[in-house]
């Protein structure tokens, strides 16, 4: 994920999102349904057969995050995927990238929106490009309970 987008001005927006999968040899039609779904996921779907110079900024941003994040990829790297959009839009976004994740999708977040960086697993601080800290999430208390030592 671009923070500039990176959208094909001559495709729309349901056009970019499926390109990648299209260029990775799925079918085209299966393509476009992968990409509307990725679209309606954002909120998108009604803007899907507009081009990228009728999108707002934010509406760029997410249809930019549809394509990064549709089709089977094993590596997500993301520059502050939610820095055009509103508080309800980054949540969004956020939990798209989750649900990547949850499928074995590795993900690499920049941001320096520590709510946005709260949703993560493992959160490293850089300061002047030198790692400072880190923290991971702590394991859920049912895991606690389920290596706890039987009576």
């Amino acid at each position: 994920m671009f923070q500039d987008f990176n959208l094909l001005a001559g495709l729309t927006a349901v056009e970019n999102v499926s390109l990648p999968l299209e260029l990775d040899g799925v079918p085209a039609k299966k393509a476009h349904a992968a990409g509307m779904a990725a679209l309606e996921e954002l909120g998108l779907a009604d803007l899907a057969t507009r081009y990228p110079d009728e999108l707002s900024g934010g509406e760029r941003q997410r249809a930019s995050i549809a394509r990064a994040v549709v089709g089977e990829r094993h590596l997500l790297l993301a520059d502050e995927p939610s820095g055009a959009l509103d508080s309800t839009n980054g949540e969004a976004v956020m939990r798209m990238i989750l649900a990547a994740c949850k499928r074995g999708v590795a993900a690499v977040v920049v941001t320096h929106d520590a709510h946005l960086a709260s949703w993560a697993e493992r959160v490293v601080f850089l300061r002047d490009g030198r790692v400072v800290d880190q923290t991971v999430t702590p394991p859920s208390p049912e895991s606690l309970l389920a290596t706890a030592p039987k009576p």
